[in-house]
Order: C-alpha cells, then sequence, then structure tokens
C-alpha cells in the first residue's frame, strides 16, 4: 500500500494512537465498534489505513455527517478527523450548530497551523507572522486578526462537554494524548455531548523545515500560543 503522507508528518503518529486507543473499546470486533468521518484535505483518503468504516464528507460537514451517523447507530463510537482548515475555515459554523445540539460524537483535530491540503494557505489557527502561500510577508494581525484557540473556543460552546488540546512532539505528550483520546471517547458512551480533541501537529513542506526542526519549532513557538490543557469536562448536563 502507498503511503499518502509527505516525510515527517504528524497525520501518521495520530493514525496509529487513535488505532490503538479504538481497540482498547472492542478489540475483537472494531468494524462493528467504531464509525469515522473525515473531512478535505490531507485526512481525506485516510480510510484505507483503518479497518473500520469510514466515510469522506464535503468540506466543513464532517461533524454533521457523524451526527447523522450517530442518530442512526446510537451504539457505535463515531467521530470526525479534520484539519484546522477543514474544520476552522470552511466547518465551524458546522461544529458549533452540532455542538448545540448536544451530538454525541468526537471531534479529532489536526492542527498543523496551516491548509496544507490545498496548497499551504493560511489557516484561522496560523500563528501571527507565520509565513504562508497565502501570506508571503507573515499573518498581519492588523489585517486578519489573531490566530484562533480551537480548544478554548469549542469549549464554550453549551453542548460541548469535554474539550482538550494535546501534542505529539515528545513521548510524554504522545500519553498526554492517549489518555485525552480515551477520555473522549469514554464521554461519548456516558452521555449527551460533544467531545472535541485539538492534537498540535506540523506540516514540514508548508512549515518549510525538516521534521526535526518542525518539532522544535512547535516546542518553543506554537506552544506559546497554544498551551496544553483540558478547557471543559462535565460529568453530566443539566
Amino acid at each position: 500500500m502507498s503511503f499518502a503522507y509527505c516525510a515527517g508528518c504528524t497525520h501518521s503518529q495520530l493514525h496509529l494512537l487513535l488505532t490503538e486507543v479504538l481497540e482498547r473499546f472492542q478489540p475483537q470486533d472494531l468494524r462493528n465498534t467504531a464509525i469515522g468521518v473525515s473531512g478535505t484535505g490531507c485526512s481525506e483518503a485516510m480510510g484505507q489505513y483503518f479497518k473500520i468504516p469510514f466515510i469522506s464528507a464535503t468540506a466543513g460537514q464532517a461533524p454533521a455527517v457523524a451526527a447523522g451517523l450517530k442518530r442512526t447507530r446510537p451504539e457505535r463510537l463515531v467521530f470526525t478527523y479534520q484539519g484546522d482548515g477543514d474544520l476552522a475555515a470552511r466547518g465551524l459554523d458546522t461544529l458549533m450548530s452540532v455542538a448545540s445540539r448536544q451530538e454525541s460524537i468526537t471531534v479529532i483535530c489536526l492542527n498543523n497551523l496551516v491548509m496544507a491540503g490545498s496548497g499551504g494557505q493560511m489557516s484561522p489557527t496560523s500563528l501571527t507572522g507565520q509565513i504562508t502561500t497565502s501570506t508571503r510577508l507573515g499573518r498581519s494581525h492588523s489585517r486578519m486578526g489573531a490566530p484562533l484557540k480551537l480548544a478554548e473556543t469549542v469549549a464554550h460552546f453549551p453542548g460541548v462537554g469535554f474539550a482538550q488540546r494535546v501534542a505529539l512532539h515528545n513521548p510524554q505528550a504522545v500519553e498526554q494524548a492517549r489518555t485525552a483520546l480515551i477520555n473522549a471517547f469514554s464521554f461519548q458512551q456516558s452521555g449527551p455531548g460533544l467531545s472535541f480533541i485539538e492534537v498540535l501537529g506540523w506540516c514540514p513542506p508548508y512549515w518549510d523545515c525538516s521534521p526535526v526542526e518542525a518539532r522544535e519549532r512547535l516546542e518553543k513557538r506554537v506552544l506559546r500560543k497554544f498551551p496544553l490543557g483540558i478547557f471543559r469536562h462535565e460529568r453530566s448536563f443539566i
């Protein structure tokens, strides 16, 4: 099988971690345990790497598709897997609508601060000063606003029960991400409300650096703007 991702891409790391976490819930019958919905961009064809049903949604609409699937298959773990461009640039309104209805799905966003799947343009989460194919002089705060903090923003939606930001830049962070995914799926099983995981990643080609340099940039710059942590954890809804 050919591999679709660039060398050093964080998608491959997150795919493996997600597979390991899903197998914890039903290791003997994974195909009848979970359903994934992928967004557009780099993750569009990710279903070929998993042993579960996967649906590729149109731009920004993965949460709506996942909500419909959960209503028809409430016994399944239903999740979306999207990039920051698909989720925040094209589909934030859809996410807000689904979250407001307390849909019991899990939304996973691989945030690499750039719209890599469509040519490396600025995404809503791109850092101030970040050079992309649509911001050749760097993102301007005065012209383009501040980077969107996804986990904090989503945590304020009334139907969200769990929201956390994690990263994959070192072994400790990977274990924290594993625990976050387990908690998010466990929350989905326990009752109503959306669970959200933002995973900070990197994109060496559109960050114009090597994978090692990208990891170092995430540690030194990205984590200062997007601190890791849990921003919403509700035991129950009133």
